[in-house]
């Protein structure tokens, strides 16, 4: 497995890290994971899961989802075969499988030095 360091060097994936700590990106690709889904959906599924810090609106959803397209980490088409209006549907590309792994990478690590952080402070500063 490569390193973080570098995977860095790939400009989809620096862009997910740089934003880590929202965990929209990281919620995106795991429900997208499951399957594939609109716009609406997502926004319903991330607001209800609590995993991401921000409120997905409408907007942020779909500007990640657009930045994600040109990443090559999704795949979209438009659906027309429901009475309505035509929805585009989006779906993991392989490489979105990939950024899902570095994700989750990313958050065992983040979690790794905030756990240690916990035990020091509660050790050295609590003196548990």
């Amino acid at each position: 497995m490569k390193t973080v360091k570098e995977d860095l060097q790939n400009p989809a994936f620096a862009y997910i890290a740089g934003r880590i700590d929202k965990m929209l990106v990281p919620a995106l690709l795991y429900f997208l994971a499951h399957k594939p889904a609109h716009g609406y959906e997502l926004i319903q599924k991330i607001n209800e899961s609590g995993f991401s810090e921000i409120e997905a609106d409408p907007a942020t959803i779909y500007r990640n989802l657009r930045k994600m397209e040109e990443d090559g980490l999704v795949i979209s088409q438009w659906e027309t075969q429901n009475t309505g209006p035509a929805r585009r549907s989006y779906q993991l590309s392989p490489e979105g499988y990939q950024a899902l792994d570095y994700c989750v990478q990313l958050i065992t690590d983040k979690v790794t030095k905030m756990q240690a952080f916990l035990e020091q402070y509660q050790r050295e500063v609590k003196g548990s």
